[in-house]
């Protein structure tokens, strides 16, 4: 019988060496640590956002007999099926996931794992070849203390485009703000807020992030006319919860300028969220004035823009300095994942194309990887069936998506040694 070409391109990815572009990895202890690890893992996931809706998710308290409940009604879901396979994958385990004793028995194997070994090193680096991992560890704030053979942090602005006030805080509920620099004391003027931007960024070089990383369309939209500084300074001055809407949008669209600017000066890229968030005002063509304004500065849009999947590629046909990431688009959905990659690979010839896994734990990384390698085999695979491409020119866009270009975005602050 013929082999089915995507898994012929599918196996070959697998052992392929990989750059993961985007991870939110928590430490495993934070899992064993749990009475229910498995509890913990779902809870970690993607999966709560399908059962109680990503809006909401934060106002629901939930134990295992709600989220049983719940996913019963969602097996169809890309949010279930991609840990559905992590667990095939990783444990071997095939039984019904909804049925109580079967999730005592998986999370019995969980334990077991989680206790016995280092799984980010087994799985990640070993079953999926992954050299390197970008870390994108949004809980804390000017933190970069983790392993730098194996991931590479990032700094993430999001917080500080709530320094306008001690007391706001983005989507995560963060500002720039610590016990030990705090505005009113440490940070009197905007000159200074100004300042202890520069010296994170400083600093953040200094200790190896790799990029900035911005994910405010879960706060507002993606629009960023730049306001001179003095309208900017405004909210700053400002007692705190007395900003105006107005005054709160000029302040943060100066100081995402300000952090552009940073970039500049110190080569950094920049990875930023598009597609789902706050109002849907996240579509990628909103960042076109950007685009514009710097044309030197290298910028990944990620998650492909879903549900706006054209723009991305459109965006990267115009502007040589766009870059597309893969990332979370097939736990989405797989249907655009595979329209998106086949859109970006006919206008980029397979250049600037990235992917990651954008989870929390080692389980939905090894799951949120293997929907992004079958849809990468699937779109290369029906290339060369319609002889849109041979094999090997397919095999060779596989392998530049998986390194060559993460290498080129990131640059040598990755420190990949090949």
């Amino acid at each position: 019988m013929k082999r089915d070409i995507g898994q012929e391109f599918l196996d070959v990815f697998l052992s392929s060496p990989k750059i993961d572009t985007h991870e939110h990895l928590l430490p495993p202890e934070v899992f064993l640590g749990e009475a229910d690890v498995l509890l913990s893992i779902l809870r970690e996931s993607y999966l709560p956002w399908i059962c109680f809706g990503a809006r909401d998710l934060k106002r629901y308290s939930w134990d295992r007999t709600t989220l049983l409940s719940e996913m019963k009604k969602v097996r169809a879901s890309a949010f279930f099926k991609y840990l559905q396979q992590a667990f095939q994958f990783m444990y071997g385990f095939s039984g019904d996931l909804l049925q109580e004793e079967t999730w005592q028995m998986l999370g019995g194997i969980i334990r077991k794992a989680y206790e016995g070994k280092d799984l980010f090193t087994e799985w990640l680096r070993g079953k999926l070849h992954i050299q390197k991992v970008v870390l994108d560890r949004y809980w804390v704030v000017d933190d970069y203390d983790l392993d730098g053979d194996f991931f590479a942090p990032v700094l993430r602005i999001d917080p500080y485009l709530f320094g306008f006030s001690a007391s706001a805080g983005d989507h995560d509920r963060k500002n720039p703000y610590t016990p030990e620099i705090r505005k009113g004391k440490e940070i009197l003027t905007f000159e200074d807020y100004l300042a202890l931007i520069e010296q994170r960024v400083e600093r953040g070089v200094h200790l190896g992030i790799v990029a900035l990383k911005c994910a405010i369309a879960y706060d507002r939209g993606l629009d960023f006319p730049c306001p001179p500084l003095e309208k900017a300074r405004i909210a700053f001055e400002r007692e705190d919860n007395q900003e105006s809407p107005e005054e709160i949008w000029n302040f943060q669209n100066f100081i995402f300028h300000y952090f552009l600017r940073q970039a500049l000066e110190y080569n950094l890229p920049i990875q930023i969220h598009t597609g789902p968030g706050k109002y849907f005002r996240g579509a990628p063509y909103r960042l076109g004035p950007i685009f514009e304004e710097y044309p030197t500065l290298k910028i990944s849009l990620l998650h492909g823009g879903f549900p706006w999947i054209g723009e991305p590629g459109a965006m990267a046909l115009f502007y040589p300095n766009c870059h597309l990431d893969l990332t979370w688009l097939p736990l989405l959905s797989p249907t655009f994942s595979d329209l998106a990659l086949a859109q970006w690979v006919e206008v980029t010839g397979g250049s600037r194309i990235m992917m990651g896994g954008d989870s929390w734990n080692v389980e939905g990384a090894v799951g949120a990887f293997l929907f992004n390698l079958e849809s990468l085999s699937r779109v290369l695979g029906r290339m060369v069936e319609n002889k849109y491409l041979n094999r090997n020119e397919a095999q060779e866009i596989g392998k530049r998506i998986l390194w060559d270009n993460s290498r080129e975005f990131f640059g040598e602050r990755l420190r990949l040694s090949e």
